[in-house]
């Protein structure tokens, strides 16, 4: 994978990630939030023809590439859209990624997103802790195959201590679903096991918390650390929400 293309990649994994559309400044922000890229010291001077770092002055120049090759739709000013060809384009990089170990500009530690973002399923911790993400292309699987043990125990020690009831937004699927939602409830560890560098002790009263699926793909939103419990019962309660 050229240089290019690492570029092209990140740039159309922020889009995908942004729901498909957003400014400029929300896509380059993006991939800066999600630790798409890596980068050298160079790419974090500023152009001397614009008040811009070179990567993201960079950037702007791939997007009008993607643009020209109908990746990008060209009509909407100020924003940068993705059509289904840049979709076909974006899972076409992405699946030369497991064929790579080296990259210039790509941070290898989002490989796990980008093939979320291929297969349309949020990346979390529960995709972690099965020890796969996986996507189809054409009649091939790609399996990202970083693993990370998961003890069963804990699941059911933080329900014990914690309930089934969303600490986030209270959300209780048993209430609201009858018997089939009878018990259910998904459990979000506070440091993602990812970051734990191996076997570490977990404490469920104090690292393990109990949220609904909706509140633990919010929390997953913000990488590569989760937001807080009490970050997340503030958007809840946020006036916001109503507007």
């Amino acid at each position: 994978m050229i240089a290019e293309d690492e570029k092209r990649l990140v740039l159309l994994a922020a889009i995908i990630q942004l729901g498909g559309s957003g400014s400029k400044k929300q896509v380059l922000d993006e991939i800066e939030r999600a630790s798409f890229m890596k980068f050298s010291p160079h790419d974090l001077q500023f152009r001397k023809t614009r008040k811009e770092l070179n990567w993201r002055n960079d950037l702007a120049y791939i997007k009008d590439h993607l643009t020209n090759e109908g990746h990008l739709l060209s009509a909407q000013w100020n924003t940068w859209a993705i059509t289904e060809k840049g979709k076909g384009h974006f899972a076409s990089l992405a699946s030369r990624l497991t064929s790579q170990r080296q990259f210039q500009h790509f941070n290898p530690e989002a490989a796990p997103t980008i093939a979320a973002l291929v297969s349309g399923e949020p990346f979390s911790d529960e995709n972690a802790l099965s020890g796969e993400t996986s996507f189809t292309e054409g009649h091939q699987t790609k399996q990202w195959t970083t693993t990370y043990e998961r003890n069963p125990q804990l699941r059911v020690a933080a329900i014990n201590m914690h309930g089934v009831v969303c600490m986030g937004c209270g959300f209780d699927f048993e209430a609201k679903y009858g018997d089939i939602g009878s018990g259910f409830i998904e459990v979000h560890h506070t440091k993602p096991i990812s970051s734990l560098g191996g076997a570490a002790a977990v404490n469920p009263a104090t690292d393990l918390i109990v949220l609904c699926s909706n509140c633990h793909s919010i929390v997953h939103r913000k990488r590569p650390s989760p937001l807080s419990l009490e970050t997340l019962k503030a958007f809840v309660r946020s006036p916001r929400r109503a507007q």
